[in-house]
């Protein structure tokens, strides 16, 4: 397989970080980062996409953190430049998959208390006191007049 140029390769990569999109991973990119930088092939591109799709995301940045030999080698510096990339970014990653696993909890947790004719406070206090949460429903009008949501 022939190289692909370097600076091409690294924005391909700088477009899966900054979107946390596996999905957006090409063929150079897999071929690069499962012959030269020491992650698994998961069989083919699809396995290795969806591994690393959703909160597997956080498996990828990972294995940038913890991966200490692909800097070494003949694609060592270029795989320097992808590390460094991702873990400038890593913070703000993790933060964003925490804050969206938060939210995905707060809704839940809003539509069983909806359900059952509750409603839930966050305590006095408490950090989530001073945070307004917004949950974006999906809401439709019935043929009745009513709004129907979807959680």
């Amino acid at each position: 397989m022939r190289e692909m140029d370097p600076e091409k390769l690294f924005n391909k990569f700088k477009k899966v970080v900054d979107a946390r999109d596996s999905q957006k991973i090409d063929k150079a990119l897999y071929e690069h980062l499962h012959l030269h930088t020491g992650f698994i092939a998961h069989y083919d591109i699809h396995g290795f996409r969806e591994t690393y799709s959703d909160r597997g995301f956080l498996d990828f940045v990972d294995h940038f953190e913890n991966c200490f030999y692909l800097t070494y080698g003949k694609h060592g510096d270029f795989n320097q430049r992808l590390k460094a990339y991702i873990l400038e970014h890593a913070a703000d990653i993790r933060l964003e998959f925490q804050r969206a696993a938060e939210l995905k909890e707060l809704s839940l947790l809003n539509a069983l208390a909806n359900k059952h004719g509750l409603s839930v406070q966050p305590k006095a206090g408490s950090a989530a006191a001073a945070v307004p949460v917004r949950v974006d429903l999906e809401s439709t009008i019935s043929n009745s007049g009513q709004y129907e949501f979807a959680f």
